[in-house]
C-alpha cells in the first residue's frame, strides 16, 4: 500500500490502465478511507467501484446501456467482496477482526495487523476476475 489508504491503494493499483494522473488519482480517492472517515462503506470497496466506473461507466448521460452495465458490474462486485469479508461496511469488518474503530490503540493495531492491505488484495481480486470476464 506504500503509506496509501485502502481508498487511494485500489485506485492507484489502475490509475494508469485508465490513463488517470498518479496524483490526481491518489487524491481523488484519499477522502474515502475508513468508510468516508465514518466506517461506513469500505475505502477498498469505494475505490474498487471507482475503477469500476472509470472502465465500465457511461461516457454520455444518455447511454443507459453503459449505465445499467456498471451498475451491473457494482452489484456483483460488492455480493462477492461480501462472500469473502460478509460485509462492505469498514466498522463491521473492523468489529470482526476485534478493531474498535473508536480507539485510537485499537486503530494503531489495525496496520499491524495488515487487515486493510488484506482487504485490498481481495477487492483487486474480485476486481481483476470481474475485468477478465468482461472481456
Amino acid at each position: 500500500m506504500a503509506g496509501h489508504s485502502c481508498s487511494q491503494a485500489m485506485v492507484m493499483a489502475y490509475f494508469e490502465n485508465h490513463q488517470l494522473p498518479r496524483d490526481l488519482a491518489s487524491r481523488m480517492a484519499s477522502g474515502f478511507a475508513g468508510g468516508m472517515a465514518q466506517g461506513k462503506t469500505c475505502g477498498a470497496v469505494i475505490g474498487a467501484i471507482m475503477v469500476a466506473g472509470l472502465k465500465f461507466g457511461p461516457k454520455s448521460a444518455k447511454d443507459t446501456y453503459e449505465k445499467d452495465h456498471c451498475f451491473q458490474i457494482t452489484q456483483e462486485f460488492c455480493l462477492r467482496f461480501k462472500r469473502l469479508r460478509t460485509t462492505v461496511e469498514c466498522h463491521e469488518i473492523l468489529r470482526m477482526n476485534q478493531i474498535d474503530p473508536q480507539d485510537t490503540e485499537s486503530m494503531k493495531q489495525l496496520r499491524e495487523k495488515g487487515l486493510c492491505r488484506e482487504i485490498v488484495q481481495d477487492a483487486q481480486q474480485i476486481l481483476d476476475q470481474l475485468f477478465k470476464e468482461e472481456e
